[in-house]
């Protein structure tokens, strides 16, 4: 999971009519007091979420990935998840805690999603603390379980190891970061087999690839010459490549580089980090 800036990118100048709209909706659904006409508004209007352009701004501010599992998929479509469920809200033991009917057309409410993930989430959403119950409730003062792609803070919460699996930052399972982790995990499927085995080969290319590079400087030290120089800095480059935030499974690379104990290589990952 790499931080998705969202709302340091709002919406661009060719979605005015669409935020005009989403804006009247939600004025609508704050001045409506019958629940069941509620949700009249919210399913009469889903094609506010499903919107071609909006989604394509979205993706844009991902390069195209998923904002919870930095896959790139070209064959299925990407769901625009609404991070805070519009109609309900299951806990742990799957009660609704009410839903957060309020952001139904709140742009910044919404997430790109992988299909296999948005499937799994549905309409969980555990709230530790101080739940949301209407529009003049702060949403900012919950404590949720599902680390949030555009807090830059929890993309810090997970990591990975060279089988591809995702995992909690936190080995002490009585944190609640390790909580979140664990809860965000399990309720996005992001140890998903394909995912699992696409970010492992991944993995595998960093290291080979560093395995490459060290092999190249070796010989270089040995015997210096202008065109191993020039190998040494095209392999940096193809490194670099990896984990920057427009590569598939960026993390992943980062994470590869800052677990050799070469100083320079974890200097590397820092650098994109």
């Amino acid at each position: 999971m790499r931080h998705i800036p969202l709302k340091e990118n709002p919406p661009p100048s060719r979605l005015r009519k669409w935020l005009t709209k989403a804006e009247n909706l939600t004025q609508a659904l704050i001045s409506e007091t019958d629940s069941a006409k509620r949700r009249e508004i919210i399913e009469s209007n889903s094609e506010v979420w499903r919107n071609k352009a909006l989604k394509k701004y979205l993706m844009q501010l991902s390069d195209g990935k998923c904002w919870y599992s930095e896959a790139r998929e070209v064959y299925s479509h990407y769901h625009v998840d609404h991070f805070r469920p519009k109609s309900e809200a299951l806990d742990l033991n799957g009660k609704d805690q009410g839903g957060y009917w309020w952001l139904a057309f709140d742009w910044t409410n919404y997430r790109i999603c992988g299909s296999v993930g948005n499937t799994k989430k549905g309409a969980k959403f555990h709230v530790k603390r101080n739940k949301a119950s209407c529009h003049t409730d702060l949403c900012e003062d919950e404590i949720v379980c599902f680390l949030d792609p555009t807090d830059e803070d929890d993309t810090l919460k997970l990591t990975f190891d060279k089988t591809g699996t995702i995992k909690p930052s936190s080995v002490d399972e009585s944190d609640w970061d390790y909580e979140r982790a664990k809860y965000t995990i399990e309720n996005l499927d992001l140890n998903y087999e394909p995912l699992k085995e696409a970010r492992k080969d991944l993995w595998d290319t960093c290291e080979s690839k560093l395995n490459e590079l060290q092999h190249l400087m070796k010989e270089y030290n040995k015997n210096p010459s202008a065109s191993k120089k020039g190998q040494i800095q095209s392999k940096l480059e193809e490194l670099r490549t990896l984990t920057k935030p427009k590569s598939e499974f960026s993390a992943v690379a980062i994470k590869c580089l800052l677990s050799s104990d070469i100083e320079w290589v974890q200097k590397l990952a820092l650098t994109a980090a």
